[in-house]
Parts: C-alpha cells; sequence; structure tokens
C-alpha cells in the first residue's frame, strides 16, 4: 500500500542503518487512513470479505502495513540488506474517523562477522492513545564497518 496524498506524514528524515544504535527513537509519525485507502488495499491483497467494505473500518494489517512503509521508506539500508521477520499484535478497531500517531525505535542492533540484525519495535496508537498495534520488524544488513 503506498502512502498518498490522504496519509499525513510528519517528522521523518532519512538516515543511515549504520548511525542507528539501540535505543535509537524514530521521530513520531502522524498519519490518517481514508476509505479510498482502504478500498486499494482490500484491492491489493485480495480481500473479499465485506467486513471493512463501507464501514468505516481499516484493517489492522492496513495499519502495520502504512507503519511499516513510513519507516522503511525513510531508512537507508545498504545493498543487500533483508528483511526477515515481523510480528505484530492488534489490540483495537482501528477506523477511518481515526488519526494515527506511530511511534519506533531500535530494540536490538548487533553483529556476527559481516552481517548485523538489527530489530525495530513499533507502536501506533490513534488519537485517544490507545494501543491499535505493536510489533517488531528484523533486518539483516551488511556490516558497514
Amino acid at each position: 500500500m503506498g502512502i498518498g496524498s490522504s496519509a499525513y506524514l510528519f517528522g521523518m528524515e532519512r538516515i543511515e542503518y549504520s548511525q542507528l544504535n539501540q535505543g535509537y527513537e524514530f521521530p513520531r509519525t502522524v498519519y490518517r487512513i481514508d476509505s479510498t485507502m482502504v478500498a486499494d488495499y482490500l484491492g491489493v491483497i485480495g480481500e473479499t470479505n465485506t467486513a471493512y467494505r463501507d464501514t468505516g473500518l481499516v484493517p489492522p494489517m492496513a495499519v502495520a502495513a502504512l507503519a511499516m512503509a513510513q519507516l522503511s521508506g525513510n531508512l537507508s539500508f545498504p545493498a543487500g540488506a533483508i528483511h526477515v521477520s515481523q510480528t505484530f499484535q492488534f489490540h483495537r478497531l482501528a477506523s477511518i474517523q481515526d488519526s494515527f500517531t506511530s511511534c519506533a525505535r531500535v530494540s536490538r542492533k548487533h553483529g556476527r562477522g559481516k552481517l548485523r540484525l538489527m530489530t525495530i519495535a513499533i507502536d501506533v496508537y490513534n488519537q485517544k492513545k490507545g494501543r491499535v498495534v505493536s510489533g517488531e520488524t528484523t533486518f539483516l544488513l551488511p556490516a558497514s564497518d
């Protein structure tokens, strides 16, 4: 799912992964997901369930996917970087009426030989500060030093 004009993103600057250390907190990002984005997302994933069509609800993975897209789009990874895993927990329903705030931080970064493993923890909250999504994503990267 691309980030279109209906997603409002603030505060991110491109950063080299080699500059990130464990505990680094990315600037918070605020965005919205509208009904067009929901329809586009459902079309891309081939969802036929009508639970999210014209109900105002946002599929939980769409919230997570947009948080991941804005995060990875603002990181500079070297050639050979591999996204190896992600896990998410979904805590409450999301609506097109919601404004989402994504918080991310480097929770682990360690290396062995010529490889680095970096895990980023992600939490997404609604405008009432209710947690909508939490999880983490892990990347395998070549050493930069």
